[in-house]
């Protein structure tokens, strides 16, 4: 399966880059409206982590890394603010991805943790939505891919099929 924020509202295996063997076995996600930008750290949904709540996985990750030079400016990620950059999109959350820059040393820092932040981040906005629970649990075993933008290859999420598989259990 392949997603991207912007990604077309098309059945299973329809999708750009995508194909599935069977899509019988994805009828369920047929009948979700949006259910690729459901998957993408730009859909607005609100979950908490760490104490703060966040509209999208992108606030919570961008405000991760700006909390390693700068907390305050990191609290406007979190609805708690009341700031408009909070109540904005994921769109706007990465805009501010600059609001403060890191340091070499803080880039290598930033490094090591950035996959356990957006782990962490996806992990509970699909635990704490069963809408998007559903969505995610009924990909079933199909590969999940990232477009990341034009000329890029997609990645492939595997933590986000990771996160899928805990939750079927």
């Amino acid at each position: 399966m392949y997603y991207f924020s912007g990604s077309a509202d098309r059945p299973p295996g329809q999708g750009a880059h995508e194909h599935v063997a069977d899509a019988a076995h994805y009828t369920e996600l047929a009948g979700v409206r949006h259910w690729r930008r459901m998957l993408s750290n730009f859909w607005s949904a609100q979950f908490v982590l760490g104490g703060r709540t966040y509209r999208t996985v992108e606030h919570a990750f961008q405000a991760a890394k700006i909390a390693l030079v700068a907390p305050e400016p990191a609290e406007r990620f979190a609805l708690e603010s009341g700031s408009e950059l909070a109540h904005g999109d994921g769109a706007t959350a990465r805009r501010h991805r600059k609001l403060a820059l890191l340091d070499d040393e803080q880039l290598r820092r930033w490094d090591q943790l950035k996959n356990a932040v957006m782990r962490d981040a996806m992990r509970a906005k699909f635990s704490q939505h069963e809408p998007l629970r559903t969505v995610l649990l009924a990909t079933r075993a199909a590969q999940l891919w990232h477009g990341t933008g034009r000329g890029q290859p997609p990645a492939r999420i595997h933590d986000l099929e990771t996160i899928r598989n805990a939750l079927r259990r």
